[in-house]
């Protein structure tokens, strides 16, 4: 499991783009404006009995914090354009010993085209520019992913290509990534027994 692609998943899915303003008519009213809050609490491995099954052999704590906004606006194609921002940190804690790494991302993303298929599916080319940082238990920052990961969304469109209110997610595939990646051939899991071990 990769650091940056596993952040830039889950903020692409959290939301799917920023959607520019001036690409859209002045008078435009957004189809959707959300401000949002997610946190919790839970041991890892009770969430998921296959959460680094193999590598690590301790309890991990994985506590959360994230907060975004997103914004979904049609476009002159008839469309709709979706985006937003996140700001999140992940808590990963040994409850043997008390360890920590500390995972924060921030960013936005964007929809930078939908293609409407023409077989009752969407594909969304979306952008996710953002920085995520890795702290070690002491609080030095040990790891900085910072760039541009490029992806692409294959939606159902429920077969109303421009009413996002009955689409419903089929796939995501990250297609290019560009910029400082520290963790980007590390393991995650690895990581984890190494630093808070």
């Amino acid at each position: 499991m990769k650091h940056k692609t596993l952040a830039a998943a889950i903020a692409m899915i959290s939301m799917t783009g920023i959607a520019v303003a001036a690409a859209a008519p002045a008078s435009a009213r957004p189809l959707e404006h959300d401000h949002w809050t997610d946190s919790g609490s839970v041991i890892a491995q009770v969430e998921d009995p296959q959460f680094c099954a193999g590598i690590v052999d301790f309890p991990v704590l994985h506590d959360w914090n994230a907060k975004g906004m997103f914004l979904l606006i049609r476009h002159g194609d008839g469309l709709a354009y979706g985006g937003g921002s996140i700001r999140a940190t992940d808590v990963w804690t040994n409850t043997l010993n008390g360890k920590n790494l500390t995972i924060t991302v921030a960013g936005q993303d964007r929809d930078h085209k939908v293609i409407d298929n023409g077989d009752g599916t969407l594909t969304i080319e979306v952008a996710f520019l953002g920085v995520q940082k890795v702290y070690g238990p002491d609080g030095t920052r040990l790891f900085m992913d910072t760039g541009i990961t490029k992806a692409e969304v294959l939606i159902d469109n429920g077969g109303t290509p421009a009413d996002p209110s009955d689409d419903e997610f089929i796939s995501f595939e990250v297609t290019a990534s560009h910029g400082l990646s520290d963790t980007a051939e590390r393991d995650f899991c690895a990581d984890l027994v190494t630093f808070i071990g």
